[in-house]
């Protein structure tokens, strides 16, 4: 018998067993989306854009999970108005309500400043976005001021940092 053949054999005679679904991913229900993005959007207008590496959906409810999250909000001309980013996070579909998590950046274009914290939400039918988690606010001179937590409206104008700290701090 050649080499080949039993080479051959051998190969035959291994089980093979099918890859099988980590536990997380066998609880998931609904589809999966890769590379997904969807828009925000109120009377027809276009409010946001929400991209994700990956989404998860679920049979029973309408929360979808994402990974590696951004949000960009843009204002009623379409102009960009902020940027939020997180490694983890959440969105209801129907009441456009979203959480990002883990290390979370709101880069507010207007003026160039970013709030830094580990939770960030956003309801738009109360017009805000918050976090009742540390935050660090950094200004485009480099100061900074650190707080409890923070809120705002979602035109940004309004942002109020709870207990804020520094304000004088240079980042170089």
């Amino acid at each position: 018998m050649s080499v080949l053949g039993i080479t051959l054999m051998a190969a035959c005679e291994q089980d093979s067993e099918a890859p099988i679904a980590s536990d997380f991913m066998q609880g998931i229900e609904g589809p999966v989306v890769f590379g997904m993005v969807s828009y925000l959007t109120a009377s027809g207008v276009r409010e946001g854009r929400i991209e994700a590496d990956t989404a998860f959906t679920y049979a029973d409810t309408s929360r979808v999970d994402l990974r590696s999250m951004t949000v960009v909000f843009y204002d009623e001309a379409g102009v960009e108005r902020a940027t939020v980013s997180g490694r983890t996070g959440e969105w209801n579909p129907d009441t456009d309500q979203m959480i990002a998590r883990g290390d979370v950046l709101l880069f507010v274009h207007r003026d160039s400043s970013n709030l830094r914290s580990q939770e960030i939400h956003y309801d738009p039918e109360s017009d805000r976005i918050w976090s009742d988690s540390a935050t660090v606010r950094s200004l485009a001179d480099g100061s900074v001021t650190t707080g409890s937590s923070f809120e705002s409206d979602i035109e940004f104008e309004n942002i109020v940092v709870q207990d804020p700290r520094g304000g004088l701090q240079r980042i170089f």
